[in-house]
């Protein structure tokens, strides 16, 4: 190829190049930053008692956020009106006093506070909750769904657990020994309260405790099947109340 023919090639392919190269330098941009997407923090879904000087509130799961959480503060007093130490605020979807739990508050320093944190879009029911069970709650609060970010604060008065006992006879009148016994106490209005149940002994004697006090209708399960149902008993705190003899009617 003639050198002067090499020369215009090499020039038009020179320009080629400088065109592009200006043609991509003016061409617009994307200058916009993208956001930065946190990864959300991992929580646990397990509550165990903090600290009393924590004082912190029941934790939220992964899945929720704090705004989807209202806070309330609870205190926890005997029926002296003193506070209580070691309690936790609960709450369940249910007012009975055995439901599991939804959210569990902190454990009660000395002041007798516990604050928990309840889902805002979940009907449920605030009481105490004392993990060795020497106290049961007497009073509990309703709480609608809500968009407020803090509830009024709450007391509960706990009272001290008591003990039934009774001689159980069978419908033969002979003693139910060595026999499980079980037994639900029933509120007049509200239903199924609280379970317990223990041991006949060789004479058909048995103690349930710990039990709350409080009017309530028993019901009692033995293993072999048989049901008895005793109407309006009035369980007074901190005492033992002996029901006698019980068998059929």
């Amino acid at each position: 190829m003639p050198m002067k023919q090499q020369k215009i090639k090499y020039i038009i392919y020179s320009s080629f190049i400088l065109l592009s190269l200006l043609f991509y330098s003016c061409s617009p941009k994307n200058t916009e930053n993208q956001p930065t997407v946190a990864a959300p923090e991992k929580t646990s879904v397990e509550n165990p008692p903090p600290t009393k000087t924590e004082k912190q509130p029941t934790q939220v799961s992964g899945t929720e956020t704090p705004n989807s959480w209202v806070v309330g503060k609870i205190t926890i007093l005997n029926s002296a009106g003193m506070p209580l130490e070691n309690m936790a605020g609960i709450a369940t979807e249910k007012p009975n006093a055995f439901d599991e739990p939804i959210a569990r508050g902190n454990l009660s320093g000395p002041d007798g506070i516990s604050t928990i944190q309840i889902p805002k879009n979940k009907r449920v029911f605030i009481r105490a909750w004392d993990p060795i069970l020497h106290y049961f709650p007497n009073n509990y609060f309703e709480i609608p769904p809500t968009d407020a970010d803090f509830l009024e604060d709450m007391q509960v008065l706990m009272l001290e657990a008591s003990i039934i006992e009774l001689q159980l006879f069978d419908k033969d009148e002979e003693p139910v020994a060595n026999e499980n016994v079980g037994l639900m106490m029933f509120h007049p209005k509200l239903g199924p309260w609280w379970p317990c149940d223990g041991h006949t002994d060789e004479s058909g004697n048995i103690q349930f405790k710990p039990v709350p006090a409080g009017m309530y209708n028993l019901r009692l399960k033995t293993e072999r099947g048989m049901i008895l149902e005793i109407k309006e008993i009035k369980i007074p705190p901190a005492s033992t109340i002996n029901l006698g003899k019980i068998k059929p009617s």
